[in-house]
């Protein structure tokens, strides 16, 4: 906290061949009336060029290129680092294709200081038309009994998981908890610092007040093998990483899992039941999960220790 009296807060937009949504995140933030606010543009190394044309639209003090692509964990880790070097008390990781209102920072400062049990918070997420409660997010993070309207659905909610495209993120639980797990690279890594989160005692929140709107850009675009593989992989790494079950009890549940998702038994689960997800993606993701066995073990047991990952 500086001389002002507010909290220092970061944003961090991570950008990966994602230009144009890019800078109208970083118009948005433009936009916040929180005065303590500071701002990071990292650039994933994305082979469109996009993070060249960022670097010479943005101030060299918010932008920050990667030299290879780290993922979704891995970008926004170094993000974590240079924010909490330079004495961040808050940091909020927003992906592209999200609007923030001007009141939100101070919205979401306000809730984080009231109660310091709140590990993190996200906003309600809105859809493209800024109307409806995000169907994914709905299903996804609220109760099952919450409503879908927003003007029906209000305050402050605990709840089991959050998304990571509006995660708000006090420093002192990134100092406790750690970062985003690399071994995800992307998909299933939020769920994994959630639920490391709740471990430690803390709550996970939802609030209606100064809502984001999700625009899910690339959602209609033809899903790569590479990100079928990912979500595939993460959900699998996931599992494997749950500390009620031992390492040994995990891994016949994976073996049992991997076997039923070759067969095909398994269509209507995550991530079979919205993607086209073949037999290749399924060998793929095994062999992953298998030639990394030690490094998952070695992660189960970072994740018991303190600030793991940043």
């Amino acid at each position: 906290m500086t001389n002002t009296g507010q909290p220092i807060v970061y944003i961090l937009v991570l950008n990966y061949c994602s230009l144009e949504d890019t800078l109208a995140c970083v118009e948005s933030i433009r936009h916040i009336s929180y005065q303590n606010l500071k701002l990071l543009v990292i650039d994933n190394n994305s082979p469109d060029g996009s993070g060249k044309i960022l670097g010479s639209k943005i101030p060299d003090h918010e932008f920050l290129q990667l030299p290879e692509n780290t993922g979704y964990a891995g970008g926004n880790n170094t993000g974590f680092k240079k924010a909490l070097d330079n004495s961040a008390d808050y940091i909020l990781v927003v992906n592209p294709d999200v609007r923030l209102l001007p009141d939100s920072i101070m919205r979401y400062v306000e809730i984080l200081e009231r109660d310091k049990e709140i590990g993190a918070l996200n906003p309600i997420q809105l859809s493209a038309d800024g109307q409806s409660i995000d169907e994914s997010f709905s299903r996804s993070i609220l109760p099952s009994s919450s409503p879908y309207r927003p003007d029906l659905f209000s305050g402050l909610n605990e709840v089991k998981s959050l998304f990571g495209a509006s995660l708000m993120l006090p420093a002192r639980t990134i100092k406790q908890v750690g970062g985003f797990d690399p071994l995800f690279f992307a998909y299933g890594e939020e769920e994994d610092l959630c639920r490391r989160i709740r471990r430690r005692g803390l709550k996970l929140v939802v609030t209606t007040e100064a809502p984001v709107i999700h625009k899910r850009t690339k959602e209609n675009r033809v899903i790569s093998d590479f990100v079928l593989f990912l979500r595939l992989k993460g959900a699998y790494l996931y599992n494997l990483k749950n500390p009620a079950l031992g390492f040994r009890f995990a891994l016949k549940h994976f073996a049992r899992d991997f076997i039923h998702d070759v067969q095909g038994k398994r269509s209507n689960t995550y991530p079979f039941n919205r993607y086209p997800v073949k037999s290749r993606h399924v060998l793929r993701s095994g062999f992953w999960i298998i030639r990394n066995l030690l490094s998952i073990r070695q992660h189960r047991k970072l994740d018991q220790t303190s600030g793991p990952y940043v």
